[in-house]
């Protein structure tokens, strides 16, 4: 029995653990899942650089290397024309020397000691540091050179870790520099603005690269350069990108610093190993508009509503159509306008809001319409004749039921509205209303004089109305009297003599 007890319990144990862990898939699924209508800014990972030896200079990882890449410290001394011997621990899956990535390097190391962009080195494995993960086998590879500059930069030349964008990992004696975007999303209209944080000394220019992002990722960059006389050790800077790109693209952005570098003695360019993307969002306002389409009023009334990305409406213009001046306001926190025409008739209205260099145009078309529709009305009898009525005559009808059939029809002026209804109204409070043409009984309380309204209304408000005046009169039916005196006796008498000569006979 307790053994029993303990394997529902376990069960039970178990059941929620998988409940729970299930829950937490789906969760993490869930976030997964969303997806965001801001631009993105997407970091690609490069491969982590880590280890070292007694023989050389330690390695210390300055940034995350999941969403910064690479930027490795190394501890060297800062003075000019001092050498030092670094080994590059590489990551990398596989195990033989075949599949060794290789590596790029810049001019600021010499050859044949150095890394090299023109003559890329083989990296040796390294037997001893194999290290098997499930079906993966991870290796470490090392390269040693001389390190006889502030930095190099490099890339992986195969391997899963090399990306489209070849953003350079770093190897830095100190001097380094982060960027962040000054705001989340930029517009076709705006100046895209990072905030550059710069690190380390002899910093004489800054400024940022970038080119649109196409499939091969081969563009020439375009450079935004800014000069810098700041000595401080760290400085906080800003550059702006002004473009002319159309909402929509794509772009590939990076901070750069030309840095005077004592141990090469020359100016050298440093990238930031990371690389930005944003899209460029639409930069117009959204504007809608709101009237009554139809109106029998010249005085007209638009109501307005209209907002920017990152931008305030800095002016509405209203183009009446009627031959009158474009109006345009200033004061964009009143979102109602009146306009008077002289006329009536077909207007089409052109709204334009800007905010900063972006606009948006949107139109209304309005009618102005003051004369009003016309329509018939019939009385039909029991028959379905139909009875014309005049504005003094009451029709007299004789009806079997508190009840009148009226035909009914609505004429609008060519170009105008159209009819919106048709509306019949009783003395006795009765109101029937049609959309279109229709026969409609029309029923009544009691007996006698009434009064009878009927209406046309077109869409635009105007309102035509005639008058009946009829007198609902009871029909007699007609009713059963029996047959006359002498008729209805001599009936009986007969009736009888007969009977009584039936009888006789039988006998």
């Amino acid at each position: 029995m307790i053994s029993l007890v303990k394997k529902r319990t376990l069960s039970a144990i178990a059941i929620l653990v998988l409940m729970l862990s299930m829950s937490i898939i789906s969760l993490s699924q869930s976030k997964i899942d969303q997806t965001s209508t801001l631009p993105s800014f997407n970091a690609v990972t490069r491969p982590v650089f880590t280890g070292g030896d007694d023989n050389t200079t330690v390695l210390v990882a300055r940034n995350d290397a999941v969403f910064n890449g690479s930027i490795i410290k190394a501890e060297a001394p800062l003075y000019s024309n001092m050498t030092t011997n670094v080994t590059i621990w590489y990551k990398y899956a596989g195990g033989d020397n075949e599949s060794a990535p290789l590596l790029f390097g810049d001019e600021g190391t010499n050859i044949p000691e150095g890394l090299s962009w023109e003559d890329p080195t083989l990296m040796t494995y390294d037997n001893e540091s194999t290290v098997e993960i499930g079906f993966d086998v991870y290796a470490y590879y090392n390269y040693t050179f001389n390190l006889n500059s502030s930095f190099i930069s490099f890339y992986a030349r195969y391997g899963e870790y090399e990306d489209d964008f070849k953003i350079p990992n770093i190897i830095t004696t100190g001097v380094w520099l982060e960027s962040y975007f000054v705001q989340e999303e930029y517009t076709q209209y705006e100046d895209i603005e990072l905030d550059i944080i710069l690190h380390d000394y002899n910093i004489t220019q800054y400024g940022l690269m970038y080119r649109e992002v196409e499939p091969t990722h081969s563009l020439p960059f375009e450079n935004v350069t800014y000069s810098l006389s700041d000595e401080d050790v760290q400085t906080n800077v800003t550059a702006a990108i002004a473009h002319s790109y159309e909402a929509g693209t794509e772009l590939e952005i990076r901070s750069f610093i030309v840095h005077y570098d004592n141990i090469t003695s020359e100016n050298r360019v440093l990238q930031e190993n990371k690389v930005r993307l944003i899209t460029l969002v639409d930069g117009d306002p959204e504007l809608s508009l709101d009237a009554e389409l139809f109106s029998n009023s010249k005085d007209i009334s638009i109501d307005w509503f209209a907002e920017a990305i990152n931008s305030n409406i800095t002016a509405v213009e209203f183009d009446w159509d009627d031959g009158s001046a474009v109006e345009s306001i200033a004061n964009v926190s009143i979102y109602t306008i009146t306009h008077e025409y002289a006329n009536s008739g077909e207007y089409n209205v052109f709204v334009t809001a800007y905010a900063g260099l972006g606009a948006t145009t949107e139109n209304i078309t309005i009618l102005i319409e003051t004369i009003a529709p016309t329509g018939t009305i019939f009385l039909l009898d029991e028959e379905g004749n139909s009875i014309a009525p005049n504005a003094t005559d009451t029709i007299k009808i004789n009806v079997e039921k508190k009840e009148l059939k009226f035909n009914i029809t609505g004429i609008d002026n060519i170009g105008g509205s159209g009819v919106e209804k048709l509306i019949i109204e009783t003395d006795e409070g009765n109101v029937i209303e049609s959309p279109v043409d229709i026969v409609l009984t029309v029923p009544f309380l009691e007996y006698g004089f009434h009064v009878i309204t009927f209406k046309v209304v077109d869409f635009a408000g105007n309102e035509y109305s005639f008058i009946v005046y009829v007198n609902l009169i009871e029909k007699e039916l007609p009713t059963y009297g029996g047959i006359p005196f002498p008729f209805g006796l001599v009936t009986v008498i007969g009736l009888i003599a007969v009977t009584l000569i039936s009888l006789k006979k039988r006998r």
